[in-house]
């Protein structure tokens, strides 16, 4: 009788706690966040170049190409309030007003809209503080940018076989995007000129002279115009102007993105270039998620590594070089598989439990939806950031989202890890 009354208060307690935060109630507690964000909203890089090719006049934004707009910014506020927040539920030891800059960590590619993006999420995260994330004093940093650098190394034989193995021939790959191939030509094409010859030739992959691939025919501008589209979805710009007045909702935007799809499936989705590319960038995030752990002694890497947040701001190619070498998919409402939208991020999140001196980290891509950034609608537990976890042998459901051993997470993550740029001084701001 004694027992049954002790059990009894003791579910009556842990309803209580469930009622009051459930947070409070999780058996899981996080004490390490390491996050990778792509840029915010932003207009085309080269609007010259989509006026010359369409012989159309493509819409301006109200900044200059490839800066951050203000929508952007103020939607990655938005966003760094939302993340912040999440963490501090589930127990991120971080106060939220101005706290010692120890704590934290926050690294940027040297891009304009990179470093606004950064700012932008500092802000939301801490008010009023004046946090100005750090970044090189550099038009590139190794980071983010190895291959602009040209130290990152791939073999371009085997690049191309892994991404042709993929295209199949130009013939395959042609009937495989017929249909989009010709959506593309009725919505953003002159009809009364010659226009958008790049439609109709074949498909292949060339190689830039960084080394990054880049598909041949209607995908290598077709993907700069997708994403263009969604851009100016995003953006909230009138829907007479997304699309030339074709992107009239987010199933239309979707419907537009095929091409875009098709660079990151069929050429950065590529084992050879990702391992390159990306090694750099994801032996720091390693040495930071295990930084405090018995794994940390194979990893090593800057002290400010070692804080409770790191945050680091890079660019879509980043986070599709770090997917690659995760093995990790993902599908998101109202994008195709495997998109990267603005403001994504990609985090390496460590749990544990009281009772427990094993570590799980939680592997999680999350992004807002096209008409989340077009109405910058508010982030809550209400109205999260849509997201997926890796989910792999050896991960459990919880009520934190699906956890991962660690050196499951590692041995995933490390497997195609290569040797490039690791003699590059990675963190000076000088």
């Amino acid at each position: 009788m004694k027992l049954r009354s002790q059990m009894q208060l003791a579910g009556l307690f842990i309803s209580l706690l469930a009622t009051i935060s459930p947070a409070l109630a999780s058996t899981w507690t996080l004490d390490k966040v390491v996050s990778l964000t792509r840029h915010g909203v932003r207009p085309q890089t080269n609007t010259e170049k989509l006026d010359n090719a369409t012989q159309l006049e493509w819409p301006k934004f109200d900044v200059a190409d490839g800066n951050l707009t203000g929508h952007g910014y103020a939607g990655m506020m938005q966003q760094g309030a939302y993340l912040f927040a999440q963490w501090q539920q589930q127990g991120l030891n971080i106060q939220s007003q101005c706290p010692n800059q120890e704590q934290f960590f926050l690294w940027t590619s040297p891009s304009p809209r990179i470093k606004a993006t950064g700012k932008a999420m500092a802000d939301g995260m801490f008010p009023g503080c004046g946090v100005a994330p750090l970044s090189v004093k550099a038009k590139y940093g190794p980071l983010f940018e190895l291959y602009h650098l040209h130290e990152s190394h791939p073999d371009q034989a085997i690049m191309k076989q892994q991404i042709m193995a993929r295209i199949g021939t130009p013939e395959q790959a042609a009937e495989r995007y017929k249909a989009s191939t010709e959506l593309l030509r009725k919505t953003v094409c002159a009809q009364d000129k010659p226009s958008c010859e790049f439609l109709d030739k074949p498909w292949g992959v060339k190689f830039k002279d960084t080394g990054k691939p880049k598909l041949k025919g209607p995908g290598e501008l077709g993907a700069t115009i997708g994403e263009t589209i969604r851009l100016q979805y995003s953006d909230n710009m009138p829907i007479s102007d997304v699309a030339f007045g074709h992107g009239v909702d987010a199933k239309a935007v979707k419907a537009l993105m095929a091409m875009h799809a098709a660079q990151y499936d069929l050429a950065l989705d590529t084992p050879e270039f990702a391992s390159h590319a990306g090694s750099l960038l994801m032996r720091q995030m390693l040495s930071a998620i295990t930084s405090g752990t018995e794994l940390s002694k194979q990893w090593s890497g800057d002290k400010r590594l070692e804080r409770p947040l790191v945050m680091l701001f890079g660019h879509d190619t980043n986070i599709a070089e770090i997917q690659t070498m995760l093995g990790m998919k993902w599908e998101l409402p109202n994008y195709p598989a495997n998109d990267i939208p603005p403001g994504a991020t990609l985090s390496f999140a460590r749990f544990h439990k009281a009772w427990s001196d094993q570590e799980f980290v939680r592997v999680r891509f999350e992004a807002r939806t096209l008409d989340q950034w077009r109405s910058l609608s508010p982030l809550n537990n209400q109205q999260p950031l849509p997201h997926q976890d890796l989910n792999v042998a050896g991960c459990e459901a919880t009520d934190v989202g699906v956890l991962c051993p660690l050196d499951t997470v590692v041995k995933r993550a490390s497997h195609l890890l290569v040797n490039d740029g690791l003699q590059l001084a990675l963190f000076q701001t000088k």
